[in-house]
């Protein structure tokens, strides 16, 4: 039987450290709630290396007595909880008493510390779990930790660490977190003596939100405010047109802890059904307050995975308050504020006149709110939108571009005058259209032409039975005469003649007949009617072309680079497969916090597609960490393929159209798009015939 034995301190120690400190922002994550705790207005958090080397975080809360100092290291000492009674209702994010006494025997600490009672502050260092002395100190009141050389004593943690960039991203991440919980608290993040954001701590969510977020992200959020029982749901949401590629833009906050929860998630998600395209998610900074006994916050040592007593009532009061905040007027979409006393008789606005100019002229109608991707809508919605053309392809031989002003540019542009028809014209197109209607005659009664023979091919008789010639006569004899019901074969001769390949028949020429819904183009070709997905097509097409020049494909570099806010993992894995995307085309590289910088994309893709595809494929790459790496780099291309491709609903020239139609009908490519979905549905007229009771 093996041998029993209990564990010195310092190994027993370091595994219960390794439950609480994975990386630096494990120790970001407990040092400031600490902070947040202490009721501190001000914290700043410094990081060195991505917090390997240094973390520092400082704080203007209560601080702590000097004699309590070095109990605050012992582990499961705490000042937030006494009883077991207390673990019911818990108000405070830290509770456990383990955050300081983990983080120490894994590094060297340095605490400076005053309260409000004391005349001077205390210095207080710790390195490997053993003390090292108090000593006198200068600050305000206050707390400031410092956190230095990271699992110096455990080098097999250390090489388990990401890079000084990766670490530094998960650190900000903590930042964000805690600074979208708590507006009311200025937080202030400095990564290698750079400040990288500083949030003014005013008490409105939106603030932090556009101090840490971004401009672009905070810009047209919705307030959410909603109250259901016991429950009360705020934040902000997305509107449906801004929503994302990834669900890297949810924050979910429980009674203001950052949490990760699926029955918040799924709410939230439910309540945009029907408002945003497949593929994209919401983003949202949403806070659920709720009675502390409700809520269980002890299930894991980091504190970000809860278990709620009853889920149902969560989830209920997390969609009522998005749905209704989606459904409350100014909630993103352009809305017309028509005259009561005249109900649908105004005239409609002139198309080159802009909207506001309308608004302002006719006092009684015009927008109800007015921003910038509004104002880009609606002047589509009343100017003629050019065809655009298809990257990829190239009208067929002898079918010329369209020009804009001709019939046959826009869908609603009027035909020019028809000239006057003469008689016989007349009788004729007549006689064809009855042709069209009439139905085909049996193909029996009609004898196709013989080919003929080549020029200088003799032709042989067939042969005639005849009377036995005299022995002395050289002639040849005639052949056996054939069977009856049997033509006469032709002589065989030793050397066989050279025989001449008849060509197959051309296949009959496809005819483009139109588009329904911008989305499906109708060709005819024989007996068959033919129905093409474009935008399933064209990203067949675009694949396989990437696919044939990966490696090589060609880049257009970006006038005005563009970038792109991302999570934590979400650019580590980008910034991991660098490589695997400049093979398609695509360069990025880290541009400091949260953000990448992208400044060349695969030709084919639009400018305006480039954030969508970049945060689909960083998420895409960040759950598939696993995955191969010949699917990566197919699903990469796909990514691109699709972004590329034009979209349904998409102004499309005839030219374009047809030269879209005969790539795929021609059999140069597969029938179907990379993601599996069919591009053609073909209906044979008998199919059709049936359908109208032609055909029994």
């Amino acid at each position: 039987m093996a041998e029993i034995r209990v564990l010195d301190k310092h190994t027993a120690e370091l595994i219960a450290a390794g439950e609480v400190v994975e990386r630096p922002a494990s120790v970001a994550k407990e040092l400031l709630e600490n902070a947040i705790d202490a009721g501190a207005t001000q914290i700043t958090l410094a990081a060195d290396r991505g917090g390997i080397a240094r973390l520092q975080v400082t704080d203007n809360g209560s601080g702590i007595e000097a004699e309590s100092i070095d109990k605050a290291f012992v582990r499961h000492a705490t000042s937030k909880i006494a009883t077991a009674q207390d673990l019911e209702h818990i108000h405070t994010l830290g509770f456990r008493g383990e955050a300081l006494a983990s983080i120490a025997s894994v590094a060297r600490v340095e605490v400076l510390t005053r309260t409000e009672q004391d005349e001077y502050a205390c210095r207080y260092r710790i390195e490997g779990g053993e003390p090292q002395g108090i000593e006198p100190g200068a600050r305000p009141v206050g707390t400031t930790i410092t956190v230095s050389d990271l699992f110096y004593n455990t080098p097999a943690r250390m090489k388990f660490l990401k890079k000084d960039v990766s670490e530094g991203t998960y650190v900000g991440e903590t930042v964000l977190h805690a600074a979208l919980s708590h507006p009311e608290i200025s937080f202030r993040l400095v990564k290698d003596g750079k400040q990288q954001f500083l949030t003014p701590g005013d008490g409105d969510l939106r603030s932090a939100v556009y101090a840490v977020l971004g401009r672009e992200f905070a810009r047209d959020l919705l307030e959410v405010d909603g109250s259901s029982g016991v429950y009360r749901v705020s934040g902000l949401i997305t509107p449906p047109r801004a929503c994302r590629a990834s669900r890297g833009a949810q924050h979910f906050f429980v009674n203001g802890r950052y949490v990760k929860n699926r029955t918040m998630m799924a709410a939230l998600e439910n309540a945009y059904k029907g408002t945003m395209m497949q593929g994209k998610f919401p983003g949202a900074v949403l806070r659920l307050d709720m009675p502390a006994e409700l809520v269980d916050v002890n299930v894991h040592p980091a504190k970000t995975e809860i278990r709620f007593s009853r889920e149902s009532d969560v989830f209920d009061a997390v969609y009522r308050a998005v749905r209704t905040a989606l459904a409350a007027p100014g909630s993103g979409e352009c809305r017309f504020t028509l005259d009561q006393g005249n109900h649908g008789a105004q005239k409609a606005p002139a198309p080159k006149t802009p909207p506001a100019a309308t608004a302002a002229s006719a006092g009684q109608r015009g927008f109800a709110t007015m921003s910038a991707a509004e104002f880009r809508a609606a002047r589509k919605l009343v100017e003629d939108v050019p065809a655009r053309a298809v990257p990829g392809l190239q009208p067929p031989a002898g079918q010329g571009s369209i020009e804009l002003g001709s019939a046959r540019a826009a869908y609603g542009t009027p035909p020019p005058p028809a000239k006057p028809m003469q008689p016989e014209a007349a009788m004729q197109s007549l006689n064809e259209a009855l042709l069209d209607i009439l139905p085909d005659l049996p193909a029996a009664e009609v004898t196709p032409p013989q080919p003929l023979p080549p020029q200088g091919t003799v032709l042989e008789e067939p042969p005639v039975p005849q009377a036995a010639a005299p022995a002395a006569t050289e002639a040849p004899q005639p052949p056996a005469p054939a069977a009856p019901g049997l033509s006469a074969l032709p002589a065989i001769d030793p050397e066989p003649p050279q025989q001449i390949a008849m060509e197959p028949a051309a296949p009959e020429p496809l005819r483009l007949v139109g588009e329904v819904f911008k989305t499906y183009i109708v060709t005819e070709r024989g007996a068959e009617l033919c129905l093409i997905d474009k935008h399933a097509a064209h990203e067949r097409i675009l694949f396989e072309k990437l696919a044939q020049d990966y490696g090589h494909v060609p880049a257009q570099m970006l006038l005005v680079p563009v970038q792109v806010n991302l999570t934590a993992a979400e650019k580590q894995a980008l910034l991991q497969n660098r490589d695997l995307l400049a093979d398609a085309g695509l360069e990025a590289e880290d541009f400091g916090g949260a953000t990448v910088i992208v400044r060349a994309v695969p030709a084919d893709v639009a400018v305006d597609d480039v954030e969508d595809m970049v945060v689909e494929l960083a998420a895409h790459l960040a759950e598939g960490g696993r995955s191969a790496l010949r699917e990566k780099t197919e699903w990469v291309l796909h990514s691109i393929a699709c972004r590329a491709a034009i979209k349904a609903g998409d102004r499309t020239t005839e030219a374009e159209m047809l030269a879209l139609a005969q790539k795929i009908m021609d059999g140069t490519v597969p029938p179907f798009c990379p993601h599996g979905r069919p591009c053609v549905l073909k209906i044979t007229r008998k199919e059709l015939e049936k359908q109208f009771g032609r055909l029994v």
